[in-house]
């Protein structure tokens, strides 16, 4: 289980997922901010879905139990979510994209594609 242990809260509590995921990601020590960022990116439609702006789930993270997705009270909280129940099954230095499709992260058989086709667009727009 990650904790959230800061008497000081960073910056990008204070911003929206857009401007501030990133930087939460790399503060959680999140591995692949990359890809787990292209997963919002996806999972959200460019953080614009129903479940982002009133559930702040930034990855549609599902409860099997209670058939339905979570919710949370601020989009940094689904960051912590995403490790507790996804990341910390994941075995580096693996392939972060086989890792995802081995443990059926999304029905879509395009979605690793899909992931890709985002880090590569992010990636040219930061070296620009």
């Amino acid at each position: 289980m990650v904790h959230i242990v800061n008497e000081e809260q960073p910056d990008f509590f204070s911003k929206s997922p857009q401007e501030g995921l990133m930087e939460a990601l790399e503060y959680y020590e999140v591995k692949h901010p990359q890809i787990v960022y292209a997963q919002a990116v996806l999972e959200t439609g460019h953080f614009k879905s129903d479940l982002c702006l009133n559930g702040n789930n930034l990855f549609g993270l599902y409860n099997s139990k209670k058939h339905r997705y979570y919710t949370f009270d601020h989009w940094t909280e689904s960051i912590v979510a995403y490790l507790n129940y996804v990341q910390y099954r994941y075995k580096p230095p693996n392939d972060y994209y086989k890792f995802l499709s081995d443990i059926g992260y999304a029905e879509d058989p395009n979605y690793i594609n899909k992931l890709k086709g985002i880090v590569s667009r992010n990636d040219k727009r930061r070296s620009e």
